[in-house]
């Protein structure tokens, strides 16, 4: 399975970054959202690995499951940090960076909390996400797809 991330996070490369310019040009919210990594890495990519998986033949396709799925999401949510601190050093206006949304840009913000603490935490919690939920998943479509051993 080794190199199975590669076109996932080219994937999640563009679509973070097609996300930051039309958030910058002034799309609307509403479009703005279908371009988010956050699907990625918590439910699509996840069943990607899964059929991958269980199509592979792996001894242990459920534990290779979860490896795969945490580090795509630990690799695709490192690429979504740079954004932030953009967004506090230029105090971008969009809601997802705004303090009141958990972001970083807003009132009384230190740069421990807007360069460390937030994109730490964050990564943290998506990271744990992606594995419960599309680990979950996934689990799910390894079970149907893999045949019984004999």
């Amino acid at each position: 399975m080794k190199g199975v991330v590669k076109w996932p996070l080219v994937v999640a490369a563009v679509v973070i970054v097609l996300r930051v310019v039309l958030e910058r040009a002034g799309s609307p919210d509403s479009v703005n959202n279908i371009f988010s990594v956050v699907v990625l890495y918590v439910l699509v990519f996840p069943l990607y690995f899964a059929f991958r998986i269980a199509n592979s033949g792996a001894a242990r396709p459920y534990l290779e499951l979860i490896k795969t799925t945490a580090l795509y999401a630990a690799l695709a949510r490192a690429m979504v940090i740079p954004t932030y601190w953009l967004a506090y050093i230029y105090s971008w206006p969009q809601p997802r960076f705004s303090v009141a949304q958990g972001g970083v840009v807003g009132p009384d913000v230190t740069p421990l909390t807007a360069y460390v603490v937030v994109p730490l935490l964050a990564a943290a919690v998506w990271i744990l996400s992606s594995v419960v939920v599309g680990g979950g998943l996934g689990s799910i479509v390894i079970k149907v797809k893999r045949k019984p051993a004999k």
